[in-house]
């Protein structure tokens, strides 16, 4: 084991490679998962509208809006709660 040479050649041990920033991984992939949610109803709403134009149900874009606005404000609250600084003890 012992220390390698990485591309730089500068040394490095292998316990180095395995240090990872969990929390910091979590918050990126909650943030991701909030937008797809949005884009997500984005495509639903259009897809309904293009529904409804070719003669389909009023219900397609109906459920478009409710799934978008409801992933929208989801993502909002998030966004909101982060943004607010930690109560200090």
């Amino acid at each position: 084991m012992g220390e390698e040479l990485a591309l730089g050649g500068e040394p490095f041990t292998c316990h180095d490679q395995a240090v990872v920033n969990l929390p910091k991984i979590a918050r990126q992939a909650e943030i991701l998962l909030d937008l797809m949610g949005v884009a997500g109803g984005v495509m639903l709403l259009a897809l309904g509208i293009d529904t409804y134009r070719n003669g389909g149900s009023v219900g397609w874009p109906i459920a478009g809006v409710a799934l978008f606005l409801i992933n929208l404000w989801v993502a909002l609250r998030r966004f909101i709660r982060r943004r607010k600084p930690a109560p200090s003890p």
